[in-house]
């Protein structure tokens, strides 16, 4: 019979930091964007408090994910073994598929007339992934590809005055795009994380949370940078 699965102190707390610190630097973001709302102007208000409501759901469905991993193993002598207590994988990708759609539409409102045609095309390919996504993964995937899509032709079709957002939004997509796909090629299983159970369970939990970070903490990063430059650029009208 198979002994049960066992992991060394050094890797089940190096998995509880990463994950600790994707909790941690999700709630720091939203918060941060929620408490510059009294000093940006009025045209980033909205998107910016959106993507402070995104990121604290996100983090609050990851923390699930932390608690799980806690849950799911005890120490036993000089390792960590099993309880029988399962992994909350499904709540990262509620987390997901709360906060990504979400940050995109929040970027596209710097960009779209929210009564034009494009942006409303934007809310309902997120609405879908938002709805969607949990529940099936191909509609997430279609979901980030048509964003993806979407925003191309939005860069492309950009204003002079909308340059400088441009390149931010640009840092913001590409991190978001290569933690998606970091993503997908775990679930696909085609990431080298080794050939032992307890290798691949420590790496794919520290690539998923680092694909967290660039998912959902970098993109959230980014927008507030790209909020104070917009504020610093249009002064603040009482």
């Amino acid at each position: 019979m198979e002994s049960l699965l066992t992991l060394p102190i050094g890797d089940y707390r190096a998995v509880e930091l990463t994950l600790r610190l994707a909790v941690t630097l999700m709630v720091m973001t939203g918060l941060l964007q929620i408490l510059c709302l009294s000093v940006v102007t009025r045209t980033v208000r909205l998107p910016l408090a959106l993507s402070g409501v995104a990121l604290l759901g996100a983090a609050w469905f990851e923390s699930n994910v932390w608690v799980a991993w806690r849950d799911a193993f005890e120490l036993a002598g000089t390792s960590y073994c099993v309880t029988g207590h399962l992994l909350a994988g499904e709540d990262r990708i509620i987390a997901w598929s709360l906060g990504l759609p979400l940050i995109f539409v929040c970027f596209g409102m710097l960009y779209l007339d929210p009564r034009g045609k494009g942006f409303r095309s934007l809310c309902w390919i997120a609405l879908g992934w938002a709805v969607l996504g949990p529940f099936f993964q191909i509609v997430a995937l279609i979901g980030f590809v048509l964003c993806m899509v979407h925003f191309r032709r939005i860069l492309k079709a950009s204003s002079e005055n909308q340059q400088g957002m441009r390149a931010v939004t640009i840092i913001a997509v590409t991190s978001m795009a290569l933690g998606f796909f970091v993503t997908e090629l775990g679930y696909l299983h085609l990431l080298p994380l080794g050939k032992s159970a307890d290798v691949i369970l420590i790496r794919s939990e520290i690539v998923h949370a680092l694909c967290d970070l660039l998912a959902l903490v970098v993109p959230g990063v980014v927008l507030l940078i790209g909020a104070l430059k917009i504020s610093g650029e249009n002064p603040k009208v009482a």
